[in-house]
């Protein structure tokens, strides 16, 4: 991890975010390529107007990896949030995505315990989040960060339900 600096986001990266999050997400679930569905959510979901509105947000903190001025990697902590599956989670970890080619450099790790920290002192609550079922290495990755799974949850994209996991962090 030389060089890199996690860091609370700002105004200006509202354009990088969105980009990275595309990126990630589309790397991530089009894996059967891009379907109607898939672009129209990418096109809504990962824009920079939506990205500079949640850097605004006193609800929620978002942490950003850099190196060099290049965003890596981001994870977004929303603040009041209970967990469907654990009534005293109240810090969800809504995103922490992580450029392929920096995955196993502890970019991820660093991100987490960024937002686990957040959690800690801004909620006093542990992190809790979904995974999707069929994100192995997502999974795994944060099963082996101490979560464990305490309920499922779905993600609706258009009309198709997807199974997701969640996913609760140690206190």
């Amino acid at each position: 991890m030389t060089g890199v600096v996690v860091r609370h986001g700002q105004a200006g990266d509202a354009a990088r975010l969105a980009v990275l999050a595309s990126q990630v997400w589309l790397h991530t679930y089009a894996d059967a390529g891009i379907s109607a569905e898939i672009a129209d959510y990418v096109l809504d979901a990962f824009t920079p107007a939506r990205y500079a509105a949640l850097l605004t947000d006193p609800g929620k903190s978002v942490l950003v990896a850099e190196r060099g001025g290049n965003l890596l990697g981001f994870a977004v902590v929303a603040f009041g949030q209970r967990c469907p599956d654990a009534d005293a989670a109240r810090a969800e970890l809504e995103t922490l995505y992580v450029q392929e080619h920096c995955h196993r450099q502890g970019l991820g790790r660093a991100l987490l315990r960024a937002a686990e920290n957040a959690a800690r002192q801004l909620a006093a609550s542990p992190l809790w989040l979904t995974v999707n079922s069929r994100n192995t290495r997502a999974s795994a990755f944060y099963l082996a960060h101490g979560y464990r799974k305490v309920g499922t949850a779905e993600f609706l994209l258009s009309q198709t339900r997807h199974a997701n996991d969640v996913l609760l962090g140690t206190p």
